[in-house]
């Protein structure tokens, strides 16, 4: 249970970081404007980004190998479940900044042709491509987690 719990705490790590890395450098700039600012975080995205992230560490800690809270069958069950759910959503957001930068491309693309503003702005989009490829590492961490 130890190397799990390891395993767990860095992929929890990294996908905290990962997602405050894609929200301060990419997300908060999606449509705004000079006047209006960047964006904030709402309730929602903060559960998904810094708290969602950590359950399944506190779900090992409070277990019987640690603090015995909770008994090993909880312990499983509620992991498994975590896992899948923060592969899936790490695994989606990915897949969702990946399909985002390719409309960046045919839009600036387009530009050519109709002048119109760009949703994300070109500081952000210099970070859109390594946020997209750590939180797809952090799916792939999850996957790995759920899997094996």
């Amino acid at each position: 249970m130890a190397a799990s719990l390891m395993l767990t705490i860095v992929a929890s790590a990294l996908t905290t970081v990962t997602d405050w890395a894609g929200w301060h450098f990419v997300w908060r700039h999606e449509n705004t404007t000079e006047e209006s600012g960047p964006n904030k975080h709402g309730a929602t995205s903060i559960f998904l980004s810094y708290y969602l992230p950590l359950m399944p560490v506190l779900a090992i800690i409070l277990g019987p190998s640690k603090i015995g809270v909770y008994n090993n069958a909880f312990v499983e069950v509620s992991t498994t479940v975590l896992f899948a759910v923060l592969a899936i959503v790490t695994g989606g957001v990915a897949a969702s900044a990946w399909a985002f930068k390719g409309r960046i491309e045919e839009h600036n693309k387009s530009l050519n042709l109709i002048e119109l503003e760009d949703s994300l702005p070109s500081h952000a989009q210099e970070h859109l491509i390594w946020t997209t490829v750590m939180l797809a590492t952090c799916s792939i961490f999850w996957w790995y987690l759920l899997l094996f």
